[in-house]
């Protein structure tokens, strides 16, 4: 008996390695996005705290920020012109902005001397000290975004740029291609929206915000990377003091509805808004990257992916459709400690799973969870109970049950007529107890019922953590913790 039993498991693993279960296939930019942009912003202005970054929050994007690390101001210190404080900028990095290097004196670099580190005024110590100067400030980080001086490089100055950093933003109206090499890495390609005069109305700016908006859905519609610059961000009761003094600004407004833009795209996995570090980081690790399939069963796959990178610097999950058995509906997904609860997709080729892995993290491990499916019927329920949701940690569908009983319990001015009608609310709610999602408003009589919540569609920007369902049935009144992780 033991040997059939042994020859059954050996034959299912051999055809498990047969039908490449744990094979990997990476995507162009995270969690499949069909393009990429990226917010990036000049000068270290003191209008990047003071404006755009409460845009940014509200829609829960991430910019780079390229300092002229001098310039910035100590909070005991009187501001330099339109310069920022270090301490805003050390926020801003807190909270996973990125921030980059527009060099010490913002030169033009092609006119330098190459020099050494510790020359002033030379190619070398410009590149050198911002970079070293930033890292100090900021030790969270890793600063391996440059921007050329007014956009004007060459291959000397690429060159030295190379040393230090592991991209360059410099200026084309073309937008970037997912794959790139190392030399078009430090030659990316950002624009700059020029405004006509006069701008004395908000309507002033209207052709030229359509636009940029037709130009970046162009670069969704073609999968590429794009990338606009800022310089001054100002409301635009500000902007006839000061258009005729700064170099293109941008009024806030202008602003927010680019962002609108871009949120709708991101909410439809059209478009991934991160910041230059980040999807370069991305980019390197998918080119770089390979895997070796450890193990291969009806109970577990293990993969080792590695890309021999600086593990400092390149440490940015990579999506990844991984092959798996086709009665595998959901997947725990584990790497290094962190677990994830997935759905999976039958494919043409078979079924799959979008998961997320680091490079030289540890092996990454997938294995089916088996679901038991309670029918949403009536019939005799003894009682109420409100049920864990399923999968927990979810992202972004979840999954609740609940059940009502047969006889009520209590008369309620809240209860409906028939036997066990009730008066239903089931209501998720964030960390802070507020309200984002109503599921269920509604007269239901007894029996068991299941509801979907869809995090995307129901939160702007979902953010990871810990939120909460309440089912209110009556008098009845039950709430459970569920966990969002992205």
């Amino acid at each position: 008996m033991i040997k059939p039993i042994l020859f059954t498991i050996i034959t299912f693993a051999n055809f498990c390695i047969a039908q490449n279960f744990g094979s990997m296939k990476f995507t162009n930019y995270a969690d499949d996005r069909q393009s990429a942009f990226s917010l990036t912003f000049d000068d270290g202005l003191k209008t990047h705290y003071d404006y755009a970054k409460p845009v940014l929050d509200e829609y829960g994007f991430k910019g780079t920020f390229y300092v002229l690390p001098p310039y910035l101001a100590e909070d005991n210190q009187d501001l330099i012109w339109r310069y920022g404080r270090w301490s805003e900028f050390q926020q801003m990095a807190a909270e996973g902005n990125e921030i980059g290097s527009h060099t010490m004196n913002h030169y033009d670099l092609t006119s330098l001397e190459w020099g050494s580190i510790n020359s002033v005024g030379t190619l070398l110590y410009e590149l050198y000290q911002s970079k070293v100067f930033i890292e100090q400030k900021i030790p969270s980080q890793k600063c391996i975004s440059f921007n050329y001086p007014y956009t004007i490089h060459n291959s000397v100055v690429d060159s030295a740029a190379k040393l230090f950093y592991e991209d360059a933003r410099a200026l084309g109206q073309s937008p970037n291609n997912s794959s790139l090499t190392e030399d078009q890495l430090f030659a990316l390609k950002a624009t700059v929206v020029e405004f006509d005069l006069p701008r004395n109305s908000l309507s002033d700016d209207l052709d030229e915000l359509n636009t940029f908006l037709s130009w970046t859905q162009n670069s969704i519609n073609n999968h590429k990377w794009a990338m606009i610059i800022i310089h001054d961000v100002i409301p635009s009761n500000q902007l006839e003091a000061l258009v005729d003094s700064i170099y293109e600004p941008i009024t806030t407004e202008w602003f927010t509805s680019l962002c609108d833009f871009l949120w709708d795209r991101s909410t439809n996995n059209k478009i991934w808004v991160e910041t230059v570090g980040n999807i370069t980081r991305y980019i390197k690790e998918r080119e770089n990257s390979n895997y070796q399939i450890i193990s291969s069963s009806n109970q577990l796959i293990e993969i080792n992916v590695t890309d021999n990178l600086n593990d400092e610097i390149f440490n940015y999950p990579l999506s990844a459709y991984v092959k798996i058995p086709n009665d595998w509906y959901y997947v725990r997904a584990e790497q290094n400690g962190k677990v994830d609860t997935l759905t999976t997709t039958l494919t043409d080729s078979g079924r799959v799973a979008l998961v997320n892995v680091i490079p030289d993290k540890g092996i990454f491990k997938i294995s089916p969870i088996i679901t038991t499916l309670v029918e949403n019927k009536t019939g005799t329920v003894s009682g109420f109970e409100l049920y864990q949701n399923y999968p927990n940690p979810f992202n972004p569908t979840t999954k609740i049950r609940y059940s009502i009983p047969t006889s009520p319990l209590n008369p309620s001015p809240y209860q409906g007529e028939g036997p066990g009608v009730r008066f239903v609310t089931l209501k998720v709610y964030d960390i802070l107890g507020n309200e984002i999602a109503t599921l269920v408003n509604d007269e239901q009589p007894a029996g068991n019922y299941e509801v979907g919540f869809d995090a995307a569609t129901s939160i702007k920007n979902p953010a990871s953590g810990l939120y909460f369902y309440r089912l209110q049935a009556g008098e009845f009144v039950q709430t459970r913790k569920m966990i969002l992780l992205k």
